[in-house]
């Protein structure tokens, strides 16, 4: 059989959608447009708009079928079309002689708007119900058009009915809008596509996999025609089985290993496997604007699955988000949108994309993580935070730790629980390690006692976790447990708490009574040793801080984009306090904590 003479259609007009219930993702403008049909509610102007191929101007024909189909016994406008009589048929083809489909970016000029509408609105339609006329890109009329077609809009005859399609709503002059009836078209989602995309394989009698389909989705945009398109060009290139190898090859996508790896050297900030990413893209022949793209996409889906949101991007990204801020990735992210629009302009795409790339990695700081970083430091706790048991003692390998809450000791026959959440451990400062020796001597009694008080104190802690005041209070002390009197006890910089406890006191005493059962007296006192670690290792913190500042301003950055990177912050770490010398011990204390000036 010779099919040379076999004129071909492309998917997306073999497939363009003939009724209402054959559109996608466009469900509430459809059930709205039915139901003011059956209502027999029809305004005389309507306004499509959204983003490309979502289906704006196969609407308008759908639309304009209905108001004019006539496969019905009834004589009127139908809420679905039949599409097999003369009107639907004719409308389908662009052939219906009261059905003007009008290209406004064609006839912008105002002559040719009072050629095609004004003069012809007036007549009777020559066979049809209502004399439709469709025009798309309507935000391209001049001025001047849009002034002679203002009047012939706002009263048209009753049988005239007209339909406006834009992409750019807000270039349409208000007093247009104000007239028509709008209605938004929102762009598909992936979801979508993708499962019309397979619909459609099934339909045509070619395999396509669904991690095809949905790549193919993705670089649609969110336009179904976009998605055809790219699924025609896909049947030609690979034949009956298309795979998500063979739509990478043809897009010229970015492999994923490759992605990853840009993405691990940007957040640890190495530049050898950042550098190694480009000579990969180099030698491979990989295009600079489509890695620069598809880099910054992961690194956006990466962004919202650090909040909790979507699917993993790649296999190993959970890893490499631990520690990292969802702030960093947004502003890495951003940044890289700024590239691709420079590199477009580059005569060395690739290079330009490398230097950008490495300029990003040096100017951008993960701040919130630093922040966490130098709280930990302030409490004390020179290791990240660790959810593993204590190692056996005597065991020289393992570090010594020991849980947070709470520590017996048998000399003062008390317990002391500094202020963290239950479920943290640490490793064990220097001013409680000799209470953690006292614990293995402790009595057995004295032990079960600690151990009531400690479980005691914890419950009172979930019961004001809702008041802030109170519970703000618990976890900003430690606690000494002394048969039925408690000392709230609170370390150096913290003596303000103070204020706010001792209007508490009878709270907490009353929490114990109702959760324990026991009458306990609740005293407040100031922590002196406390207060000494607090204020070492506070020091020892800022030394540090002082010492990594000095890293990081001594290295020459790689761009003066931001200047936070240049700036020198020693200064604003350590200043030097300037205190009178009668003022008094506590308040030096905490200006050895907190910079500061002593004004007066």
């Amino acid at each position: 059989m010779d099919n040379t003479n076999t004129q071909y259609v492309s998917l997306a007009n073999k497939y363009r959608p003939q009724k209402f219930e054959d559109m996608v993702g466009q469900e509430s403008i459809s059930k709205t447009l039915q139901n003011a049909l059956k209502l027999g509610r029809i305004a005389h102007a309507y306004l499509f708009y959204g983003p490309r191929g979502c289906g704006k101007t196969t609407t308008a024909r759908i639309l304009a079928k209905a108001l004019n189909c006539t496969g019905h016994k009834e004589n009127k406008p139908t809420a679905e079309p039949c599409g097999k009589c003369p009107q639907c048929l004719e409308i389908a083809q662009s052939a219906d002689l009261d059905v003007l489909e009008l290209d406004a970016a064609s006839n912008t000029q105002v002559e040719k708007v009072r050629e095609a509408i004004i003069d012809t609105v007036a007549l009777a339609s020559t066979r049809d119900r209502f004399k439709v006329f469709i025009l798309d890109e309507v935000h391209m009329l001049s001025t001047s058009s849009f002034n002679a077609l203002l009047k012939t809009i706002e009263e048209p005859p009753a049988h005239v009915v007209f339909i406006l399609a834009t992409t750019e709503k807000h270039k349409v002059p208000a007093t247009i809008v104000s007239r028509c009836q709008t209605f938004r078209f929102r762009p598909l989602t992936v979801e979508e596509i993708t499962t019309h995309l397979l619909d459609l394989a099934g339909a045509e009698n070619f395999e396509l996999t669904p991690e095809a389909a949905k790549i193919i989705a993705k670089n649609a945009g969110g336009a179904m025609r976009d998605a055809l398109t790219l699924l025609d060009r896909a049947i030609a290139y690979a034949g009956n089985r298309i795979d998500e190898k063979l739509v990478g090859d043809m897009l010229g996508l970015t492999p994923n290993d490759l992605i990853k790896q840009a993405v691990e050297a940007l957040i640890q900030k190495d530049n050898a496997a950042l550098h190694q990413v480009f000579e990969t893209l180099k030698t491979e022949g990989f295009d600079a604007n489509s890695f620069l793209r598809d880099l910054k996409n992961t690194l956006g889906d990466l962004f919202y699955f650090s909040l909790g949101q979507g699917d993993e991007p790649f296999e190993g990204a959970k890893q490499i988000l631990e520690g990292v801020s969802p702030g960093f990735l947004a502003q890495v992210s951003r940044k890289i949108n700024k590239i691709i629009e420079e590199v477009k302009f580059s005569d060395n795409a690739l290079i330009s994309a490398e230097v950008g790339i490495f300029t990003v990695m040096d100017s951008c700081l993960d701040i919130e993580s630093f922040i966490r970083r130098l709280e930990a430091l302030e409490r004390g706790e020179d290791a990240p935070v660790s959810s593993t048991p204590s190692a056996p003692r005597g065991s020289a390998s393992a570090p010594k730790t020991v849980s947070r809450p709470a520590v017996v000791s048998t000399r003062t026959k008390s317990v002391a629980a500094p202020a963290v959440k239950p479920a943290q451990t640490a490793t064990t400062p220097d001013w409680q390690a000799e209470t953690e020796e006292d614990v293995t001597s402790a009595p057995m009694p004295e032990i079960n006692k600690a151990i009531s008080n400690r479980q005691l104190w914890e419950k009172m802690l979930k019961h004001f976790e809702k008041s802030p005041f109170v519970y703000d209070v618990m976890t900003n002390c430690s606690v000494v447990f002394d048969e039925d009197a408690w000392t709230l006890q609170f370390a150096a910089g913290k003596e303000f708490y103070q204020i706010p406890a001792q209007n508490k006191l009878t709270e907490l005493q009353a929490a114990a009574k109702e959760i324990g059962g026991r009458t306990i007296t609740f005293k407040l006192a100031a922590s002196a040793t406390a207060s000494k670690a607090s204020s070492t290792k506070t020091k020892t913190a800022a030394a540090r801080v002082s010492s990594r500042a000095a890293k990081t301003t001594s290295a020459e950055p790689l761009t003066s984009e931001e200047p936070f990177v240049a700036g020198n912050f020693e200064a604003d770490i350590l200043p030097e306090p300037s205190v009178a010398k009668d003022a008094p011990e506590e308040l030096k204390e905490i200006l050895d904590i907190f910079p500061g000036e002593l004004m007066a």
